[in-house]
């Protein structure tokens, strides 16, 4: 992470299980997992407490090249707490580069291609 807080590409790792997101078949729901002092990245104060960790969640739709980040805070003894995070122009850069590598290597697809494939899938379950 730079100095002023900004994600780099060794913070984060985008998880290999996605999908399209059943409302929403121009959207990749994916995670991304957090190499990164979440407590320094968005002023928390969790690393010191037992059994609690930060999820991040990512959801693009690439025809929109719309990139959205969810958190949440998961305590064992309460559940989670949520919260939207807006990337950085650099982060959003890096997370739609990395999401758009790992699709290539999982599936040797772009991800319009990956949202393509999901809609011809429905269409021949669905009839």
């Amino acid at each position: 992470m730079t100095e002023n807080k900004e994600l780099e590409r060794r913070d984060i790792v985008i998880d290999r299980e996605m999908e399209v997101d059943d409302d929403n078949p121009h959207q990749i729901n994916f995670y991304i997992e957090t190499w990164f002092d979440v407590d320094r990245k968005f002023d928390l104060n969790i690393n010191a407490e037992d059994g609690t960790w930060l999820n991040m969640y990512g959801k693009y739709d690439p025809y929109a090249d719309d990139l959205q980040i969810e958190c949440e805070i998961s305590r064992e003894e309460s559940g989670g707490t949520y919260f939207d995070y807006t990337p950085t122009g650099n982060e959003t850069k890096l997370i739609k580069d990395m999401l758009a590598e790992k699709l290539k290597y999982e599936h040797h697809q772009t991800p319009q291609e990956f949202c393509e494939q999901y809609a011809d899938e429905e269409q021949t379950l669905g009839g």
